[in-house]
């Protein structure tokens, strides 16, 4: 996969973002017209979060394709855009954020495992 074809995937997905607040907007008219409800639009409100979040992570990769090589041009490009690598780290798209949730999940999954196999063991004893 080219850089173009990930920018390319990018400005889809941006676009498709920017569609869904759109529609968000007139949902929360609905629920102001009284036509659905609070648990309605908390439901369209998860939905846009989780294609909001999958942007935020495509911005965070695109941010890392024009992170310079040299050093002494990385430490200035990353103090000009410290807002946006703040914006990363508090909305979970930077790398820390992703391998402290994958590391979380992964953990989850173990003890559920553990938990199953002790069942299993359990019964047949």
């Amino acid at each position: 996969m080219a850089l173009r074809d990930v920018k390319e995937y990018y400005y889809i997905m941006l676009s498709q973002y920017i569609e869904v607040k759109e529609d968000l907007a007139d949902f929360e008219q609905a629920l102001k017209d009284g036509y659905i409800t609070e648990d309605k639009l908390t439901d369209i409100q998860q939905d846009v979060l989780n294609i909001k979040n999958n942007l935020d992570r495509i911005q965070y990769i695109m941010y890392l394709f024009e992170l310079p090589n040299r050093k002494n041009k990385k430490e200035k490009y990353k103090i000009s855009n410290a807002n946006l690598e703040q914006y990363f780290i508090e909305n979970n798209a930077s790398l820390k954020s992703l391998t402290d949730e994958n590391a979380s999940i992964i953990a989850h999954l173990r003890a559920e495992i553990k938990k199953y196999k002790q069942e299993i063991t359990d019964n047949e004893s």
